[in-house]
């Protein structure tokens, strides 16, 4: 059985919110900001159940409870991007950006653009089943965080 003690602590020192940082499942690449599965909770963390019971108990402390939902962001392993990626008619395949890929005067194939990731070197990477396609992405490792984004925010993004 959990213990909620800290809760009594954290609402006696005047705390009224709790953020959680990200507690889906996640293979943590992107320390959590990668779900993988937005309907279960990353092992290490407990379950979905233990989560219902903090919620409530913080509730009993008049604690309200603020979950980092990540909603742009996704791991490769989720299943949207595993569709996404699919197929070019697949009904998910504008959740992500996909463009296809450059190539320079020697055939050597190069990214789209010049879009950097803050993580450092590009955004794009060629994680692709399909040739010439590439996906961005925000991790270093290339495999997580894939940006998922909406058809009316890619109308108002701008290329470099």
């Amino acid at each position: 059985m959990a213990s909620f003690q800290s809760l009594d602590y954290i609402r006696s020192i005047g705390v009224d919110i709790i953020w959680i940082c990200p507690m889906y499942d996640s293979p943590q690449i992107d320390m959590g900001y990668d779900i993988s599965d937005y309907k279960s909770v990353y092992p290490p963390y407990g379950t979905v159940e233990d989560m219902e019971r903090l919620i409530h108990e913080a509730h009993v402390r008049d604690l309200r409870v603020i979950l980092d939902l990540v909603v742009n962001h996704t791991s490769d392993q989720h299943a949207w991007f595993q569709e996404s990626r699919s197929s070019k008619d697949n009904a998910k395949r504008d959740w992500y950006i996909w463009k296809p890929a450059r190539y320079d005067e020697y055939g050597n194939r190069r990214p789209p653009n010049n879009w950097r990731s803050n993580f450092g070197g590009s955004v794009w990477n060629g994680m692709s089943i399909r040739k010439n396609t590439t996906s961005i992405c925000s991790a270093k490792s290339n495999q997580t965080s894939i940006g998922t984004i909406s058809r009316l925010e890619r109308q108002s993004t701008t290329m470099p």
